[in-house]
């Protein structure tokens, strides 16, 4: 055999090698988040839902996994930011601060709900709100919030007294024992909570609704922009195929049917932490709009 002849034969069986040997998938790319807290995220059966349909219609190899333990959103805003962060993806209220820190993807997973407030009282209050008809009229009463909550920063901009805690669930018993008189929940979280604390004997007002132009998005760290990419391109998809719409009907469809917004006084405040032309108003398909009064 001479030399050509044996170069041919290898380069036949090296082609027969390359057809017949198996291939190896790609590992899948893991997504760190922050673990959900049933009590601090009470519709985070939802948020994971629409984050792994938005995965599915990316087309790419992701594997969601949670992070060891919850954490506050300060601090799971730190581990994105941070070169040698655990947070890869998170979901949080947008803000232009955030938005310049992370990568926003800029659907509002929430149709703007976490700017529609219902105020919880005591039930010894459950008339506090009866006649309020200003933000004026609102400004007698001081509200609770979790001190890294950009809705401190909000209401006191429109001269809403707040009162802080350093974590989310100590503001109930706060609330309870008087500490301040209502605390402004969004429309897609206030009945679960009544639910979860029931035994503090809370009362969801039925006068009026607090609204403020704000959104909940998925914010991607600034070391992932193909991942990132990849998540808009997912729930581009999804809001075309109709799959959006119908997760958040079916999560949270009946959150807005029980908050009855057309029968409540809005009392509309300035969001000086966002400017709306970074916002996607120009789609109305996204956002929640009440019927008239």
């Amino acid at each position: 055999m001479t030399i050509r002849q044996l170069r041919k034969l290898l380069s036949m069986i090296a082609m027969l090698f390359c057809l017949t040997a198996p291939v190896i998938a790609e590992p899948a790319k893991v997504i760190r988040y922050p673990r959900l807290s049933a009590i601090a995220d009470p519709h985070g059966d939802y948020i994971l839902e629409l984050l792994q349909l938005a995965i599915q219609y990316s087309g790419q190899p992701f594997q969601l996994v949670p992070n060891s333990d919850p954490m506050q959103q300060a601090r799971a805003i730190y581990e994105m930011v941070s070169g040698l962060g655990g947070i890869d993806v998170m979901w949080t209220m947008t803000t232009d601060e955030r938005e310049a820190q992370l990568i926003p993807i800029r659907v509002p997973i929430d149709k703007g709900l976490i700017g529609w407030r219902i105020p919880l009282l005591t039930q010894t209050n459950a008339e506090l709100f009866c006649d309020i008809k200003s933000i004026q009229e609102l400004s007698r009463f001081s509200a609770g919030q979790e001190f890294d909550w950009p809705d401190v920063r909000i209401l006191k901009a429109n001269h809403l007294p707040v009162e802080t805690s350093t974590s989310y669930e100590p503001l109930f018993r706060m609330l309870k024992a008087g500490r301040f008189d209502y605390f402004p929940r969004s429309i897609f979280e206030i009945n679960k909570e009544l639910e979860i604390h029931q035994d503090l004997n809370l009362h969801i007002d039925k006068y009026i609704v607090l609204h403020y132009p704000s959104a909940l998005y998925f914010f991607v760290t600034p070391r992932e922009p193909k991942m990132a990419k990849a998540l808009q391109n997912g729930f581009e998809e999804m809001i075309k195929n109709g799959s959006f719409e119908k997760t958040f009907q079916k999560h949270l469809g009946s959150a807005i049917k029980k908050a009855n917004i057309k029968q409540r006084i809005v009392i509309e405040l300035k969001n000086p932490l966002l400017k709306t032309d970074k916002a996607p108003f120009n789609r109305p398909e996204l956002w929640y709009r009440p019927e008239a009064k």
